[in-house]
């Protein structure tokens, strides 16, 4: 009977402990999920060209371009992601999009701005390296 008594006693002191401590009634905390990588880059607008013309990036990554326009009034367009933004003359703008589509896309300039904006383009590359099989 002691013999009872005494393992009564135990498992009554180990339940008081768990309701005092909490043990058990909090789920594991999940891991944090990464951050997406950021790009950020400098873009200028003058003489009907981009400088530099060419952005390239991981899948994923949030891409932020600081675009000053040196020249006339300008746009920045870019279809693939449903990106029109206006670029006033000698002012600095800021534009961001998730780089969430794989592949190579054009940007340009969506206003009339004189017989050069034809050749106002550049180019966005946006690498899977989940397709890459890294």
């Amino acid at each position: 009977m002691m013999k009872k008594t005494v393992v009564v006693a135990i498992v009554s002191i180990l339940a008081a402990g768990a309701l005092v401590f909490g043990a058990g009634d909090e789920a594991p905390e999940a891991p944090a999920a990464p951050e997406a990588p950021v790009l950020e880059m400098k873009i200028y607008a003058d003489n009907w060209s981009w400088s530099p013309n060419t952005i390239r990036a991981k899948k994923g990554t949030r891409v932020i371009l600081t675009i000053e326009n040196r020249d006339s009034p300008h746009s920045f367009v870019l279809k693939a992601y449903r990106l029109k933004v206006a670029l006033p003359q000698d002012k600095t703008t800021t534009v961001e999009f998730i780089a969430d589509k794989a592949g190579t896309f054009v940007w340009k300039c969506g206003r009339p701005c004189g017989n050069g904006c034809p050749k106002m383009r550049g180019t966005l590359t946006v690498l899977d390296p989940e397709a890459a099989g890294s």
